[in-house]
């Protein structure tokens, strides 16, 4: 072989592996991100590591319901794609952070001892926000299109604020693992045509909370008011609106 082919050869060789060192280094550097999505939000919510994860499991293993929620509610739905450069669940976490910040009022952690929680303190305000969101969209439900066109605000306005706090109190006492809505396929329109709008199920599996709503036989009359497990026949919060006559309920 001559020199210069050998020459030839070796150049080759080299070429190849400063070209595969090159490679390896590119893969090396792109798989060790600087700052972690998890680290970021970590730090902008003031949480831990495993306060993020219970948050993200929460928001998994409810999903369909927040994303009924989100569908019906534009405000919460702009504050989740103000964060579209993070991940879908981490979006989310960082909008109902938000809810849960403007809120006057706080909650910090199950109240009865004797109910064992699976959520941390820390974040029970962000659940509350998660949850409040699952109720008014099954009042949305409940009322379909036509009747939200005719007291949607009234409800947000009038009802809303005052029976808030009262179900807030008895999320805080019980917690919340999933709800019954007013869907009834047999009935009209699929919803319930009674007086059921939500029912709440608490840290041990029993249902702690119903939301309802009486109409008067002219419709033009409706009761809001809600029920609680330690004495189920008391109606709480009773605020009344008064409006035209309403057609069934989820009538689009």
């Amino acid at each position: 072989m001559s020199f210069w082919r050998s020459i030839k050869k070796i150049a080759s060789v080299l070429v190849l592996v400063m070209l595969l060192n090159t490679v390896f280094a590119a893969i090396t550097v792109s798989a060790l991100p600087a700052h972690s999505e998890l680290q970021q939000i970590q730090d902008e919510l003031n949480l831990t590591e495993s306060e993020i994860q219970e948050l993200l499991l929460f928001i998994q293993e409810h999903s369909s319901s927040i994303e009924e929620a989100i569908e019906v509610d534009e405000n919460l739905k702009a504050n989740i794609e103000q964060y579209n450069e993070h991940s879908k669940e981490f979006a989310m976490i960082l909008a109902f952070a938000d809810i849960a910040t403007s809120q006057t009022s706080t909650v910090s952690h199950l109240s009865d001892s004797s109910i064992p929680s699976e959520i941390s303190p820390a974040i029970w305000p962000i659940v509350w926000a998660v949850v409040a969101a699952i109720i008014k969209a099954a009042v949305k439900k409940k009322m379909g299109k036509k009747i939200q066109k005719q007291i949607g605000d009234k409800f947000d306005r009038d009802v809303w604020p005052q029976i808030e706090p009262g179900i807030k109190a008895q999320y805080e006492r019980y917690g919340y693992t999933r709800n019954k809505g007013p869907e009834a396929p047999s009935q009209p329109n699929g919803i319930n045509q009674g007086e059921h709008i939500i029912s709440l199920f608490g840290q041990d599996g029993i249902e702690y909370l119903r939301l309802d709503v009486f109409t008067s036989q002219s419709r033009n009359h409706t009761r809001w008011h809600f029920h609680t497990k330690d004495n189920w026949p008391d109606h709480k919060g009773n605020v009344d609106l008064y409006h035209n006559s309403l057609p069934k309920w989820g009538s689009e």
